[in-house]
């Protein structure tokens, strides 16, 4: 069928790989081999039987069982008869497939050879089978009613093919070398029957405070509701007294029902306007919409939805913006619920869908923080409520105008102050006290440090064994960097013979700088520290590595001040790789290829996907590296599982915590040094230990099959193994 891609209908083909430059084989089982890539060009001559390929889509298929984390701009190099050269490589983009990763490759002259380059810069390589199955012709590429996910993404690096429109209820590749498309949803036609079977069709009210808007933007905004496929709505308008007479015009034009006008006498702003609004709601359901911004035309369907399944108090969606051309842009794929992440950023945003009872109830928005009074709003009203659903879809555009916030915060000086205020009033209202506090690498953002409440003392709970060099290092930075007093140091021997090792143990347990704890079994990374929680006196436990060494001196007093909330489970450090001042772990991501490090070698001042890499967000793991929890809360939920030995405790750690209805969170600003795995070596610097990684992963998912391929704290819709948050496009 011509234009119809099949991915599933062809039978890939072996390939096999013939090690080039730059790469040492260090052994191989199972047809699994691990490489030492030693220089910044490894490459593999790809070979297959038969002749030379013919034009047209390829998917390549690689079992990566360690996932790609190592490869850096993995690329495909393509010999169609002038030899390897630059205008013919291919940028691969990976994306998860079953047990493999896959990559979308376009062959437009064909190939007589094929090399392939994981990686531009030495490191460590684990790699299986590869497959290369054959898809379609390039004349094939015009319509595409049915694709795969990530196709378009393998292509855009290639062609700048990204681009996807809905043409009558066909989706088609255009030229575009844009990042982001959004899709038009298309109403399904059975509408009427799944309507029909909503057993609560709640009144949405929908609220605008208009002041001296466009013409055409209205239009554009009215348009978006009108043509709602959810039928059950009202649209109030509160012209705030806007002086210009063709606002008011437009405004006194319209006549649908549907759509109530309300004039005020006096400007009162955002908030009085919309608060004039609420009060003459007759819908269950309040949502806001900004007199310039467009609802999507499932917007309501989907809140519908959502209100039908959860009875949700509220509720936010994914959105994105319209730039000053007219094109949808810049979104923003939001986590599920974050309380820390809503003290850092307001990061709910659009579409916001309140209970209208509660709203009456906290009293609607205040005025004196126009500019911010909807984040104001959303941390009021979270302390009245925890029934709260996101909608990982985009239901709402922004519209970006100069001066406007969605453009950048720095926009509005006001706003910036409104927003430090917002916060700390927050903290007052709680009972809690902390310090609102600029992030110096990027203007307009805060970060909260909470205040210690009393002197808890932290037990630091560090297994070793036989490293003295590294330990000593470790512990004298704790006590020579660490500014907070109350805290013990105990050090869970593992059974050292070494007698330079045994004799500093000894010198820390007799000065009393440490406890020292020996255990002589062999080593379970959960077992010596359920022994080192067992010997502390601590109110908190830090599980702390003996290769790390603190950076900020702080790093307790803020680490203790996020653990030390009765919504916290576990609090998580920045770690950095010593030689490079690299990211070694910012938070722990839970993708389609099991946990991996999020911002994997970023520099540390980067902000990331939304400020990621610099604000306290919630995470749903953290590494054991540097973990930090209350003691109360880490034996409610039993302390480390001892069935998993070595890797993947920590995480199901954070799995337990989380599930205990507790959040866990990245302090960004307790910074330490990770000299990653001095101690036992990596995980998966051999075959042996890269088949105990995938046999204690499979362990994971086995006791926890909620989180497989799940992270409620990262995005449906972006890239399944995006440790940078990737568009999935």
């Amino acid at each position: 069928m011509k234009g119809f891609l099949v991915f599933s209908s062809f039978v890939p083909g072996k390939m096999d790989l013939r090690a080039g430059n730059d790469l040492t084989l260090l052994g191989s089982a199972e047809e699994i081999s691990v490489y030492d890539m030693t220089g910044g060009d490894p490459n593999f001559q790809m070979e297959w039987p038969g002749g030379e390929l013919s034009a047209g889509m390829y998917e390549l298929m690689i079992d990566f069982p360690d996932g790609i984390q190592s490869l850096m701009q993995p690329t495909l190099y393509v010999d169609s008869g002038s030899g390897y050269n630059e205008r013919e490589c291919i940028a691969l983009s990976f994306y998860a497939q079953q047990d493999r990763y896959a990559a979308a490759i376009l062959l437009e002259k064909g190939a007589k050879a094929l090399r392939f380059d994981p990686s531009c810069q030495p490191g460590r390589l684990t790699i299986g089978s590869v497959y290369l199955g054959y898809v379609s012709t390039i004349d094939n590429l015009g319509d595409l009613p049915v694709s795969r996910p990530h196709m378009s993404q393998a292509i855009n690096q290639q062609r700048s093919l990204a681009a996807l429109s809905l043409e009558n209820g066909i989706y088609k590749i255009a030229e575009d070398k844009r990042e982001y498309v959004f899709i038009p949803p298309q109403e399904p036609a059975d509408i009427g029957h799944r309507l029909a079977s909503l057993s609560t069709k709640p009144t949405f009210s929908i609220v605008v405070p208009s002041y001296n808007t466009p013409e055409p933007l209205m239009q554009k905004l009215l348009g978006s509701v009108t043509g709602q496929w959810y039928p059950h709505w009202e649209l109030i308008i509160v012209d705030d007294a806007s002086p210009n007479p063709q606002a008011k015009d437009l405004l006194d034009r319209l006549t649908d029902p549907r759509i109530k006008v309300y004039w005020q006498s006096e400007n009162r702003g955002i908030a009085g306007a919309t608060n004039a609004g609420i009060e003459v709601a007759s819908g269950e359901y309040v949502v806001l919409l900004d007199h310039d911004d467009e609802l999507t035309l499932d917007c309501l369907f989907e809140l519908a939805l959502c209100v039908d399944a959860y009875d949700a108090d509220y509720i936010y969606s994914d959105e994105d913006k319209i730039d000053l051309d007219g094109r949808f842009s810049m979104p923003h794929f939001k986590p599920d619920w974050s309380p820390d992440t809503m003290m850092s950023t307001m990061y709910v945003c659009h579409v916001s869908c309140i209970r209208r009872q509660l709203l009456l109830d906290i009293g609607g928005l205040r005025s004196k923080y126009d500019g911010c009074q909807d984040w104001d709003l959303i941390l009021r009203l979270t302390e009245k409520t925890q029934n709260i659903r996101h909608i990982p879809k985009v239901l709402y555009h922004w519209r970006i105008i100069p001066g406007s916030v969605a453009g950048a915060l720095t926009e509005k000086p006001y706003v910036l102050d409104a927003s430090r205020r917002v916060r700390e009033d927050a903290l007052q209202r709680r009972g809690l006290t902390g310090t609102v506090e600029p992030l110096d690498a990027l203007p307009g953002y805060f970060s909260v440090n909470y205040h210690v409440r009393g002197e808890p003392l932290v037990s630091i709970i560090i297994p070793t064994r036989d490293n003295v060099n590294v330990l000593k290092r470790c512990v004298n930075s704790l006590v020579e960097k660490a500014t907070y007093p109350h805290k013990q140091i105990v050090i869970v021997d593992n059974g050292s013979v070494d007698k330079t090792t045994v004799d500093y143990l000894r010198v820390l347990s007799e000065s009393k700088v440490a406890v020292v704890v020996r255990s002589h079994t062999p080593f379970n990374f959960s077992a010596l520290c359920n022994i080192g929680a067992s010997h502390s006196d601590g109110d908190f436990l830090l599980f702390l590595n003996d290769d790390t060494e603190v950076i900020t001196p702080d790093f307790l007093e803020r680490m203790i001040g996020y653990a030390q909330l009765a919504h916290i489970g576990a609090a998580g450090a920045k770690l950095l790789y010593p030689n490079s001042n690299r990211v070694q772990h910012s938070g722990v991501l839970n993708l389609a290829k099991g946990p991996v490090h999020a911002f994997l070698g970023s520099a540390p001042d980067m902000p990331g996907y939304f400020v990621r890499n610099l604000l306290e967000y919630n995470w749903l793991a953290v590494t054991g590296a540097c973990l930090m929890v209350q003691k109360t809360k880490f034996e409610r939920v039993g302390g480390f599982d001892e069935n998993f030995p070595i890797a993947y405790n920590d995480v199901d750690l954070c799995f337990r915590l989380h599930e205990a209805g507790l959040y866990n969170v990245m302090c960004q600003k307790a910074v330490l040094y990770h000299h990653e795995s001095v101690s036992r070596g990596l995980d998966r610097e051999d075959v042996e230990k890269t088949l105990r990684l995938k046999r204690e992963m499979r362990a994971l998912y086995v006791k926890h099959p909620k989180y497989f391929r799940h992270d409620p704290f990262y995005n449906p819709n972006l890239h399944p193994n995006g440790i940078n948050f990737d568009y999935a496009i």
